[in-house]
C-alpha cells in the first residue's frame, strides 16, 4: 500500500504541475488577445500568473514531502513490511498526504481552478 500510495500522489504531482502549465498559458492567451483592453488583459493575466505561482508552491510542498517519504520507506526493513511503512504518511506536513481520506482529493472535486490545497 505504500508504494501504491507513493505512485498515486506522484500522479497527483504530474496532475497538478499540468494544472500549473495550463493557468500559465491561458495567462499569456490573455495577454494576447486583441479584444481586451490592455489594462483588463494585464490585471486577468497576473491574477491567472499569481495562481499559478501558487500551485508551483503547493507543487514544491508535493514534492518536498514525496522525497522525504521516500527516504523513510529506504529505512524500512530489508524484507518490506508494508504495516511498518504504511505509518511512513502520517508524519508528513501536507494534510493531503498525511491522511489517507484526503489523498488525491482535489482530483475529485470538480472546479475551474489550479488546485491550491
Amino acid at each position: 500500500m505504500a508504494i501504491q500510495k507513493l505512485a498515486v500522489e506522484l500522479d497527483e504531482t504530474i496532475r497538478q504541475t499540468r494544472e500549473l502549465v495550463t493557468s500559465v498559458n491561458d495567462a499569456l492567451d490573455v495577454l494576447m488577445n486583441k479584444e481586451l483592453s490592455d489594462l483588463n488583459a494585464r490585471t486577468t493575466a497576473i491574477n491567472q500568473i499569481i495562481v499559478g505561482l501558487q500551485a508551483q508552491d503547493r507543487i514544491e510542498q508535493r514534492c518536498t514531502n514525496i522525497s522525504q517519504a521516500i527516504e523513510n520507506l529506504k529505512k524500512c526493513t530489508i524484507k518490506f513490511d508494508e504495516s511498518k511503512c504504511t505509518d511512513v504518511w502520517k508524519n508528513l506536513s501536507l494534510d493531503e498526504l498525511s491522511k489517507p481520506e484526503m489523498s488525491g482529493i482535489s482530483a475529485r472535486i470538480p472546479h475551474g481552478e489550479v488546485d491550491l490545497f
